[in-house]
């Protein structure tokens, strides 16, 4: 943990990732999950394991059973390919949410002796805020784990903040970014009352705030997207959710959502891959819809209208 922390304080709070890459959204400690995602996308294979770049958008705890093992997983190949694994921050990497939704509970059950769990949930922690908070692609793709707030006026806002951060609200800017969620129907930024913290914000907020930035797209993660993802303002946005089958033993309607992983390749075309959920019908099956490429001289994308 401790080399993991050094490394992640040597990068900037705003990561520059190059094309071509993938784009992960929440994991929320499905470890079994993130394994057929590393098996469709070709990690561990010679071929594959070092020349395709990650961007993670957070969430790697709580929820699911395996959050250890998932968050270990990912550090381990951090460790190993630097360049290649981008790991953002995601709202659940912060003790007062992940030792109420599992996290804790689970190193405590793994490690129940001489408060051996309490400390390792410490030490995570002390890890997680030294997290990048956003990450830019190719200049034009804005990653992020929530979204945006009326403190972003241009990228360096982002580079400004300092880690690590143990308490993101005590950061206007890095609250927004971890918390804040899309609206239908709204203009302009309001508290966001459900969760507590962030924002929610309009289209307006959406256009504008690309416009500001110089950018195509802003990727974001966050929210369970049945289909695996999901387009707001006009595709200015998009919604990546990775944890298919999310909190099957609360919510029912939940049982069959989709895994996406977002790809983009050299020249800009933007695509995805969808994976269902693992039952016995849907076993090994996987959808992948065609990608088109971004259209640089234009302030938006044309994407495939599967919402």
């Amino acid at each position: 943990l401790d080399e993991a922390k050094k490394l992640f304080l040597t990068e900037p709070t705003l990561l520059e990732v190059e094309v071509p890459c993938v784009v992960i959204g929440d994991i929320h400690g499905q470890y079994e999950d993130l394994h057929r995602i590393f098996s469709v996308l070709g990690v561990g294979r010679k071929s594959g394991a070092v020349k395709r770049r990650f961007v993670f958008l957070g969430d790697y705890v709580d929820r699911g059973l395996n959050s250890l093992e998932t968050i270990c997983c990912l550090l381990a190949h951090k460790l190993m390919f630097p360049k290649m694994f981008n790991m953002l921050r995601g709202n659940h990497e912060s003790s007062d949410i992940n030792q109420t939704y599992g996290f804790q509970t689970e190193l405590e059950r793994k490690f129940p002796t001489n408060n051996d769990g309490l400390t390792l949930w410490n030490a995570f922690n002390e890890l997680f805020a030294c997290l990048p908070l956003a990450a830019i692609i190719h200049n034009k793709i804005l990653c992020i784990h929530g979204g945006i707030g009326p403190e972003l006026k241009c990228l360096n806002d982002i580079r400004k903040i300092k880690r690590p951060i143990l308490d993101p609200t005590e950061s206007s800017l890095a609250c927004s970014l971890l918390w804040s969620d899309p609206m239908l129907d709204l203009k302009g930024f309001i508290k966001n009352s459900i969760r507590g913290a962030g924002y929610f914000f309009g289209e307006d907020t959406v256009i504008a705030c690309c416009e500001q930035l110089n950018i195509d797209l802003i990727v974001r993660a966050h929210q369970m997207i049945m289909n695996g993802y999901g387009f707001f303002c006009k595709r200015r946005l998009v919604s990546v959710f990775s944890a298919p089958r999310y909190l099957i033993s609360k919510c029912l309607n939940c049982q069959n959502n989709k895994c996406a992983i977002m790809q983009v390749e050299k020249d800009l075309r933007v695509g995805f891959i969808l994976l269902c959920p693992v039952t016995p019908e849907t076993q090994g099956r996987l959808l992948s819809f065609c990608s088109v490429k971004l259209e640089r001289n234009k302030q938006h994308l044309k994407l495939p209208l599967v919402v």
